[in-house]
Parts: C-alpha cells; structure tokens; sequence
C-alpha cells in the first residue's frame, strides 16, 4: 500500500540544542498513529517538524509520495493536512461560526465529506454557542471548535497534539468518540495523548519517543506484547 505520510530520519534542533535524532516513520491511509512520550521527549517537535513550523536540520517529509520538506507551512496544510494545536490556537476576534465558516474548504478531489452542517451535528455543543467569541467557551468546547475547524478543510491527514489534555472526563469521552467517528470517515490521525488505555483500542500504530529517538514502533498487538517496557518509557 502507498505510503500517506513518509518521516525519515529527522533531526531539528532549537538553536545548539539538539532535540531529535532521526525520527522516522510512516503512516497508511486511513491509519491513526499514537505519537507517545514523557514531556520534553519531542513530540511536539515531530509534529511542527513535519508541518514545517520547524525547519530540521537534516531528514525528509513525504505526503502523498512528494517531498514537502523544504515548503512552507501553508503550502503543506493545502495538501490537505489539518493540524489541531496543543492550546488549541483560537482567534480572539472570531465567533464560533466565523472560526467554521472561515476555514472550510473542500479537499484537492473536490471532495467536502466534512462540511459546516456535519460539524455542527458532530458537536451540538457549538451550535449552542455560535455568536461567542471562541475564547469565550470553555476548554472542552474549544477542543470542540479547534476539532472541527481542522475538520472543515477535509483533510487527508489530521494531527492532534495533547487531544485530550486538561479536560474533564465527560469532555475526554466526548472527543475519544468523536476521534473514532472521525478514523471510521476514512481520514487518517497522529495523535498525541497519554491515555495509554484508548490509544491502544482506537490506533493502528504505535511510536514512542525517548530524548528525541523513537524507541517503540508497533501494531496495538505489539504494544499489548511489550506493554510493560512502553508504560516504562512513558512513565505509567
């Protein structure tokens, strides 16, 4: 099978401070992708490093089969990659409906499975509060917005960092559910969380970053395997 996302032997450093030492994998379509590690382990490096908001000093980032490695950032999202924030990067001047209505598109193929109605249905909670301002829902409904406002530009691939951090349990659930229903739509996920326990159910595939190297890359039934060694890594 094509191969959706290609990482290959990364390294990106923060002035003399060399934060990841050849990180690689990859990613099918349709597969959600676990991205694991204590704090400071480089998770969020990875994922900046293949949008572009960081530039490695060395390695490849293929979507689709063509390198996008040297492009800027707004050149790959256009690709139909989707990113969801840690913090979740809501617009102060935007309502909830300008943030939806702002960022819908329909991806290359003309495609638009994920439009402003289907959003709305997904999160009933939005259409409650759709003249506020986004920074004035709460955590939970702005996890909401930030989902759905990647949802809206139908992406091929969506990246998630701390999907769920912070949150009330309620509210976890909520957005674990709507992550399934989204993988069921077809579109693939890396997703960055530390519930060990729902990554293992919901993704295809595992990675586990210790100091910026990948130390674990496997199936749900590998992690199942050497679940001892990854709770190790991940300090559980």
């Amino acid at each position: 099978m094509n191969k959706l996302l290609e990482v290959k032997s990364l390294h990106t450093l923060y002035g003399e401070s060399h934060v990841l030492h050849g990180v690689g994998f990859d990613i099918e379509p349709g597969q959600a992708v676990s991205l694991m590690g204590r704090n400071g382990m480089g998770k969020t490096t990875t994922l900046k490093s293949i949008l572009g908001l960081v530039q490695p000093r060395s390695g490849n980032v293929f979507f689709k089969g063509e390198e996008i490695t040297g492009l800027p950032t707004w050149q790959r999202m256009r690709k139909d990659i989707a990113y969801v924030p840690e913090g979740r990067g809501m617009f102060h001047n935007l309502t909830v409906q300008e943030h939806l209505q702002m960022a819908a598109r329909a991806n290359r193929k003309g495609e638009q499975n994920w439009d402003y109605d289907r959003v709305l249905a997904t999160f009933p909670r939005l259409q409650e509060r759709l003249t506020n301002l986004g920074t004035q829902l709460s955590g939970g409904e702005q996890q909401m917005l930030a989902i759905g406002r990647a949802l809206v530009t139908n992406p091929d691939l969506l990246i998630l960092d701390e999907a769920t951090e912070g949150l009330a349990p309620l509210i976890r659930k909520e957005i674990w559910d709507v992550i399934r229903t989204i993988k069921a739509s077809g579109i693939s996920t890396i997703i960055v969380d530390k519930n060990i326990k729902v990554l293992k159910e919901l993704c295809d595939k595992h990675i586990v970053l210790v100091k910026g190297q990948v130390v674990f890359s496997d199936s749900s039934s590998g992690l199942v395997d050497r679940l001892d060694e990854v709770e190790s890594y991940l300090g559980v």
